[in-house]
């Protein structure tokens, strides 16, 4: 069982990005203009929410105060926010504006690294929920202010290509 946690909370980070990646492929060149603003805004947002977060909140490692091992070997520094669990949730709520079906998948992968990294001790839960909020914002931001100043770019493009009558 620790081997499944194990895997889980270090390498499913890169069934999320695979997904996202797959995403991105299928999309019209438009639209992977629009998916990569949205991703690296969201990013840079994401990130930031979380280093404010975690100077305002710090969260010694489960590990560190229950004085134990955890699965793997780990940095004893503040737990709030979880990287990996921000990294999977930013790529999924990033993808679900793309395809609904791909965003739940890589949203659940997320959550599940989340869990598997509390259950390897190196997160409490509320780092997992900080992570998974601060990259919903992160997107919802990216997102908002995307169509705010690329959609206009977008239907001018199409109207453009438009045939006149």
């Amino acid at each position: 069982m620790h081997e499944v946690v194990i895997v889980v909370a270090k390498y499913f980070i890169l069934l999320s990005a695979l997904g996202a990646l797959l995403v991105w492929f299928r999309l019209s060149l438009p639209e992977k203009k629009r998916f990569i603003f949205i991703a690296v805004l969201a990013a840079i947002s994401s990130l930031l929410l979380a280093k404010i977060g975690s100077k305002l909140y710090i969260d010694p490692r489960p590990f560190v105060v229950g004085h134990f091992t955890p699965y793997f070997a780990h940095g004893a520094d503040n737990g709030f926010p979880s990287d990996h669990t921000l990294l999977a949730s930013f790529l999924a709520f990033t993808t679900w504006h793309f395809s609904r079906k791909a965003g739940i998948i890589l949203l659940v992968i997320a959550i599940l690294i989340g869990l598997s990294r509390v259950i390897a001790g190196v997160h409490h839960l509320v780092d997992v929920a900080g992570s998974i909020v601060f990259a919903f914002i992160g997107v919802w931001l990216a997102d908002f202010i995307v169509d705010r100043f690329y959609k206009p770019q977008l239907a001018y493009g199409k109207q453009a290509r438009e045939p006149e009558a």
